[in-house]
């Protein structure tokens, strides 16, 4: 047999070997799977730039995400064993904690900035000049369900009710977190306004489909609101994933880590430039409004004993807890830590 030959057939006998490797190696992959609003929803682009970025990939793992219409949905599907973890407003917490789900948040997304406000049609101009004048008019707002009142819709209530304006006084129409539903309820004339987060809010104005009439970023808007610098977004689990697999929960706060680290050092050009966004329109939207409001993303993964502290009074002034509800009860800090 001439050396050529004998080369060949060992090359051949060592296929199956490599290829085993090669399964090996890919099961080696962790596999993380999370629910958030969206797509392109500002609270929650730290989670979608973790693939972007390749953070999971360099961390030998593969991060998945499903878009959802609310944080609720999105907390639901991953209570039925859809996805290991989800992303939505941390006040919507005790409400499935008192159905006797054992939900857990990991790690804060959001800062002190809330980036969201209120737009009302273009056509209403003359007739709606400010909060109040909303009463007896439908505003579109991201819903949960029959017994779980999204993030979205606690803030909107609580703002409207210091305007004088009761949560009954007003038709709330659900409609998806995503620019698609929120600018399709308003330039449909479905909806009277709707009650969105940035980016949306910037090109609803942009496209003079409506007009801005309170800017939560705006720190007199804030200042009606009793604990105003709460937590708006945290990654949450249950306490059973964490028992069954802790370090699931780990490479979540460590992904999430890079990418808030990333996010903080990188300009805004950078972020968007990230995004893929083909619309020139939208892409400026985004420009704007990371340059504008950068303090919306945590500075870091921990949480924030200050913010905690806001969460609270704004969970009691809303009815959603009681004086005395221990937040912690909510919180498995053992990953990302605590800071002032």
């Amino acid at each position: 047999m001439d050396l050529s030959r004998r080369n060949l057939l060992k090359a051949i006998s060592v296929l199956p070997l490599i290829a085993a490797y090669g399964r090996a190696a890919a099961g080696d992959v962790t596999t993380l799977r999370i629910n958030i609003p969206g797509p392109l929803s500002l609270p929650f682009l730290p989670i979608e730039l973790i693939p972007i970025l390749g953070i999971d990939r360099n961390l030998n793992a593969q991060l998945n995400i499903r878009y959802f219409p609310s944080g609720v949905r999105a907390l639901e599907d991953m209570l039925a064993g859809n996805a290991q973890f989800s992303a939505q407003g941390f006040t919507v917490l005790p409400a499935f904690q008192a159905k006797g789900k054992h939900v857990k948040t990991i790690a804060p997304l959001s800062g002190q900035v809330p980036p969201y406000g209120i737009v009302v049609r273009s056509d209403l101009r003359g007739k709606i000049r400010r909060a109040a004048d909303l009463k007896g008019h439908s505003i579109g707002i991201s819903v949960g369900s029959v017994t779980s009142k999204t993030y979205m819709q606690q803030v909107a209530e609580s703002f409207l009710s210091a305007s004088g304006v009761q949560p009954n006084e007003v038709r709330w129409v659900p409609t998806a977190q995503s620019w698609d539903g929120q600018f399709g309820a308003l330039n449909s004339k479905s909806v009277d306004a709707v009650y969105c987060e940035e980016p949306f809010m910037s090109g609803l104005v942009r496209k003079k489909t409506g007009f801005l009439l309170s800017d939560f970023s705006d720190p007199k808007v804030r200042a009606v609101i009793p604990g105003a610098g709460h937590f708006r977004a945290t990654i949450t689990t249950t306490a059973e994933n964490i028992a069954q697999d802790a370090h699931a929960a780990e490479l979540m706060v460590q992904m999430l880590r890079q990418s808030l680290s990333w996010i903080f050092n990188a300009s805004a050009n950078e972020i968007v430039s990230r995004l893929g966004i083909k619309d020139e329109g939208e892409r400026q939207d985004m420009l704007h409004v990371l340059s504008k409001n950068r303090e919306m993303y945590a500075s870091d993964v921990r949480f924030s004993q200050k913010q905690m502290i806001a969460t609270e009074q704004f969970m009691v002034s809303t009815g959603i807890s009681q004086s005395g509800f221990d937040i912690h009860s909510l919180i498995a800090n053992q990953f990302a830590g605590e800071k002032p």
